[in-house]
């Protein structure tokens, strides 16, 4: 059978239909399932899908072990960058202070350390809030250091939470 004749064939095939003698839906002889009540004999298609799917299963197996893997890389390297940071860290490691709990601010203090904010992600964790500052040499940045260290002795400080929405609105609680 030649090429043209073979997709005749095949096009004739979609334009018969049947009913379905037990649920009388329509269906297109090219999409027939015909089969007997024997188990067909095995031919080289089963035995193709059941190597692929024996591939897959392997191939399943092989990318939960790299996950594995990869989450064990990733913590061993995160407690090596901590371990790295602590020996050049002069500023935050002497002090057992998170760096990431830290923010810049550099005026009136260097950072605003939220001390236990990496530790949980809803803030439950967050033990004290700490203003960090270098030794100031300047007689203005003395004067601030003090002011601040005697404003906070003396709890002359009011503390206000304001959240951020989503939508960018800013609620007081």
């Amino acid at each position: 059978m030649q090429h043209k004749e073979m997709l005749l064939f095949f096009q004739y095939q979609r334009q018969i239909f049947g009913i379905c003698p037990c649920c009388g839906d329509f269906y297109r002889l090219s999409d027939c399932k015909i089969y007997k009540e024997d188990k067909a004999p095995t031919d080289w298609l089963d035995k193709l899908t059941r190597e692929e799917r024996r591939l897959n299963d392997k191939e399943d197996k092989v990318n939960e072990a790299l996950d594995i893997l990869r989450q064990a890389s990733r913590e061993k390297g995160r407690k090596e960058a901590n371990r790295l940071v602590k020996k050049v860290d002069t500023v935050f490691s002497p002090q057992k202070l998170n760096p990431d709990d830290a923010k810049v601010i550099f005026h009136p203090v260097d950072f605003v350390v939220f001390n236990g904010m990496k530790d949980a992600s809803n803030g439950d964790a967050l033990q004290n809030i700490v203003l960090l500052d270098g030794e100031k040499k300047s007689t203005e940045g003395k004067k601030i250091q003090k002011s601040l260290a005697k404003a906070i002795d003396k709890e002359n400080y009011e503390w206000l939470t304001l959240r951020v929405d989503n939508d960018g609105s800013i609620t007081q609680e």
